[in-house]
């Protein structure tokens, strides 16, 4: 994907050139002359793996049920997690279809296997909602589908708290 981004980019870039008078009835000013710089900062960076810190306790029940409250409310949230976006979960309104349905999640999909063996667990729960391109499979990850959801801990966009309740919120479908 960020190699078709990079070439889209550039190939822009060259046909601006092509297309340019050198005149000065046709010269091209650029509001930011440097703009491929600008673009590249959209990229999100690379994988990370991410333990799940000391101070989440997400093996122990008082801990998650009073973590999940906050999880709940980051999940609703459009402008935070936004995972209601793609995913439904019990008291979510406006949801997307585009993820699996976490009504049940600890009781069925924390269950069931993952793609190429990889067993589901509290740190690896943890890991999906902090930047789940880790856990693709090598043969997945040209596939548009497995390559959607957001990557929140790397990007910044979530701290490791908000993604501890998160899990907690989870942790409490059952």
């Amino acid at each position: 994907m960020r190699i078709n981004y990079l070439f889209s980019l550039f190939a822009g870039v060259v046909c601006l050139l092509f297309m340019a008078d050198t005149s000065e009835a046709g010269k091209i000013e650029f509001e930011h002359p440097d703009a491929k710089q600008i673009m590249l900062k959209d990229i999100p960076p690379g994988p990370r793996h991410y333990a799940v810190p000391s101070n989440c306790k997400l093996d122990n029940p008082d801990f998650i049920k009073k973590m999940a409250p906050k999880g709940k409310k980051l999940f609703n949230n459009k402008k935070a997690a936004n995972c209601v976006a793609c995913h439904c979960a019990p008291g979510s309104k406006g949801c997307g279809n585009i993820g699996p349905n976490l009504a049940h999640y600890r009781n069925t999909l924390m269950k069931a296997p993952y793609l190429g063996g990889q067993k589901k667990t509290v740190s690896w729960l943890f890991q999906r909602v902090a930047d789940y391109r880790v856990q693709i499979p090598p043969e997945y990850k040209k596939e548009p589908y497995f390559n959607i959801m957001t990557v929140n801990l790397t990007t910044g966009k979530l701290s490791y708290d908000d993604v501890c309740a998160i899990v907690a919120f989870l942790l409490t479908l059952e």
